[in-house]
């Protein structure tokens, strides 16, 4: 489990998780706003946080003055200077569950597993009621692989509040990880019934639904582009699932849409790329998206190979030798590059 996963789960985040995606598309957004959210956020957390410390200054006792502070720091992702305050506002007050839950996160944002579990078992014996500590605590589980425990903590968290999606979410991801696919399908259902905003659970479902072939998949990674139409991933989805049957026309719809939202998305430009050969023939076309696609990752391998394959295709053998020479060096122990290479080498003799 990647720490993105995490992120889903724990809300410090939303402002961590920038930190860890794969591709950062709110720049694109700001800037075609002409404005920069970022700058205008940390000139709105940081006289807060001034005050805060000032605040701290006149009392270095202010156990919640430290836990604000350092919630702000995790704004700013300072996330030493948070784990700072917060483990300080846990040592002057040790009754507050929101303390030690706040520290928690950070811990395992840092990679202090072990001290995060305790922390939100610390949270836990405070407020059994926290239903948010015992969901983090049952991804703790989940993320060394103890699901069992996990699924009972997503079950106690229901029986405070059985309407809790995010309950039925994790669970969902764990019958995932054990291979049980009906309760997958039927805990992440529940999730999108609790929560019909649910992002996370509709691409999930489309990505179960993507591996049957089953045509529904589409189904749920159009609601997921209608809840967050400027996020790449249900694009991405959907064209994979339109290429895999074959449908390369709805394919290319889906990766030119994804390119409206992000034009550097380099594996949507490799399927262009290679819906483009594949399918018409077109080998200029599909050059021009390999290129794009290395533009976007000069170390991206198969992009090289692929078009190098044009190239030679195309009776461009010097061209073809560059790429193909590149793709080689780049991963040796690519056979179907080496043979390939060995080919066009041969007709430039």
């Amino acid at each position: 489990m990647s720490l993105g996963f995490w992120i889903k789960f724990t809300g410090i985040a939303g402002i961590i998780s920038l930190c860890f995606s794969c591709n950062n598309k709110s720049t694109s957004v700001q800037q075609q706003h002409g404005k920069d959210t970022n700058r205008v956020a940390a000139d709105t957390i940081s006289p807060k946080v001034a005050a805060l410390t000032s605040r701290i200054a006149s009392n270095p006792s202010d156990a919640d003055a430290y836990w604000s502070r350092g919630k702000l720091e995790v704004l700013q992702k300072n996330l030493q200077a948070a784990f700072t305050d917060l483990s300080k506002a846990v040592k002057i007050d040790s009754t507050k569950d929101t303390y030690y839950s706040s520290l928690a996160d950070v811990d395992f944002v840092m990679g202090h597993t072990r001290e995060s579990k305790a922390a939100f078992e610390k949270c836990i014996s405070l407020n059994p009621s926290n239903t948010d500590a015992l969901l983090k605590l049952g991804e703790i589980y989940f993320y060394v692989k103890k699901y069992k425990d996990a699924i009972e903590l997503a079950d106690k968290a229901l029986k405070i509040n059985v309407h809790l999606a995010k309950a039925y979410f994790m669970k969902g991801m764990i019958f995932l990880e054990v291979h049980d696919t009906t309760k997958a399908m039927s805990s992440l259902q529940t999730a999108i019934e609790q929560n019909s905003g649910y992002f996370d659970a509709y691409i999930q479902l489309g990505l179960i639904y993507s591996r049957k072939g089953n045509a529904h998949a589409v189904d749920y990674f159009n609601s997921a582009e209608n809840i967050n139409p400027n996020n790449i991933e249900p694009y991405y989805d959907k064209g994979m699932f339109y290429q895999a049957a074959g449908d390369y026309d709805n394919a290319v719809k889906s990766y030119s849409q994804l390119l409206q939202v992000d034009s550097t998305y380099k594996f949507a430009l490799y399927d262009m790329g290679f819906i483009s050969y594949i399918n018409n023939k077109d080998y200029k076309r599909a050059i021009y998206y390999f290129s794009k696609a290395l533009h976007s990752d000069s170390t991206y391998t198969m992009a090289y190979f692929a078009r190098g394959t044009c190239y030679k295709e195309m009776n461009d053998f010097k061209d073809a030798e560059a790429d193909l020479a590149v793709a080689v060096r780049q991963k040796p122990d690519f056979q179907e590059a080496q043979d390939s290479y060995k080919e066009v080498k041969a007709k430039l003799k």
